[in-house]
């Protein structure tokens, strides 16, 4: 499984929708390089790519409240 591929998993929830993040029938289309998309979204997958990549937990932390911070 890509990392896309887990995200898209992770998209297809029902909450995505009923929290207006995605419209019906995006998460299937949706790209790992899609620019304009709300912070939960970009904390998925900066956790997904700390996960692939072995990130200590507290690394992976660390980025997410960096980009909630912002």
């Amino acid at each position: 499984m890509t990392k896309e591929d887990i995200l898209r998993a992770y998209l297809e929830d029902e909450l995505f929708i009923e929290k207006k993040y995605l419209t019906e029938g995006d998460a299937p289309k949706y790209k790992w390089a899609t620019l304009s998309e709300p912070n939960l979204i970009q904390i998925l997958k900066i956790a997904i790519e700390g996960e692939l990549n072995n990130e200590s937990i507290n690394v992976t932390e660390k980025k997410i409240n960096a980009l909630l911070n912002k």
